[in-house]
């Protein structure tokens, strides 16, 4: 059985003896192994879903089903992947293979193989993924599996317990319409300045530690690289921009 053979095709219920809707969509598992869901349009232009197992049989010119039972109203997304019909497919090397023109189906629904447009087929076990608009398959010699290429997770955030917050003192100036621009600067680095003394002697524990990344004054300048031996000096250009609470956590 082919996948377009069931497309535009009339749902008739016997036991009511009426047409429920035409074939209008195709879905299968996230997978594509296996027909799972028949979308239709019925009176009125209303959205009905038909779980393929619910088909009693599929003839030349009509699905029938026992009663107007099996289908039911489609009021949400199922999750489900649409029929790759029309997809192009590309092998995870980046080759385009070709557009798929048709699905063999089994008798239970099954997907067998992938028709292509240049009258080539794939079989469903080289099938890697598929998305919404592109297939891609595995090539002969692939031994990769592409399920294993999930994203990686949030990465953690590490939080302290008190942030460290600069307190901006005023600074008095003989030209304060010349030295605005400089006055914000030297505001920042008096303020840190203020506890250097009392902030460096009890780090004095980080001295010869390494440290594990780099820290960045507000310039975006380095002050030690990671890797990099914690000393007297680099201590005190740390504290001095108020980065002792950051290369405490980013040392050992």
């Amino acid at each position: 059985m082919n996948l377009s053979e069931l497309l535009n095709k009339s749902v008739l219920s016997l036991y009511e003896g009426e047409l429920i809707g035409i074939v209008d969509k195709l879905y299968f598992d996230k997978k594509l192994k296996k027909l799972l869901e028949i979308e239709l349009i019925g009176e009125n232009d209303t959205r009905l879903k038909l779980p393929t197992k619910n088909i009693y049989h599929i003839g030349k010119n009509a699905i029938t089903v026992k009663n107007n039972q099996a289908v039911s109203l489609k009021v949400e997304e199922s999750g489900l992947n649409l029929a790759p019909l029309n997809f192009k497919a590309y092998s995870i090397k980046g080759e385009f293979l070709g557009v798929v023109k048709e699905i063999s189906l089994s008798d239970k629904f099954l997907t067998e193989k992938f028709a292509l447009d240049n009258n080539s087929t794939l079989e469903i076990k080289s099938l890697a993924s598929s998305g919404k608009n592109t297939i891609i398959f595995y090539d002969q010699l692939d031994k990769v599996n592409v399920h294993k290429f999930v994203p990686n997770k949030t990465p953690k955030i590490f939080k302290t317990n008190k942030p460290s917050i600069a307190k901006v003192l005023p600074i008095e100036s003989e030209d304060k319409k010349e030295n605005v621009e400089n006055s914000e600067t030297n505001e920042i680095t008096n303020a840190v300045i203020i506890d250097e003394k009392k902030e460096t002697q009890n780090a004095d524990f980080l001295l010869g530690r390494v440290c594990t990344k780099d820290i960045f004054n507000f310039n975006n300048e380095i002050l030690i690289k990671a890797h990099g031996i914690i000393n007297k000096k680099n201590l005190k250009e740390v504290n001095k921009y108020g980065k002792l609470r950051e290369l405490m956590l980013f040392s050992k």
